[in-house]
């Protein structure tokens, strides 16, 4: 990597989904059969972005990445880790 121009460069890695945070959280609580547990959505902030994903198309071209495994999957992976760590 020290050969290649990209010292100093900032990368976003994504698959590029877009999903509200509440989508997101709704599919970890599926994910991991935790249907009892419901979010709290208090809508109290004065400025949140309402539409934001991460592009990683910089990644692709620089670094020739690539996403590796679908969200559902990376999730469960992440869910079985943490579980694991904390048990």
């Amino acid at each position: 990597m020290d050969e290649l121009p990209i010292q100093g460069e900032a990368f976003n890695f994504s698959n590029e989904i877009q999903l509200t945070v509440l989508d997101m959280t709704k599919k970890i609580i599926e994910l991991m059969g935790r249907e009892d547990l419901k979010p709290i959505v208090l809508n109290e902030t004065k400025s949140e972005i309402k539409h934001q994903y991460l592009s990683a198309e910089k990644a692709r071209k620089m670094l020739g990445w690539k996403v590796k495994y679908p969200l559902d999957e990376g999730l469960k992976e992440t869910i079985d880790w943490y579980r694991e760590f904390f048990k």
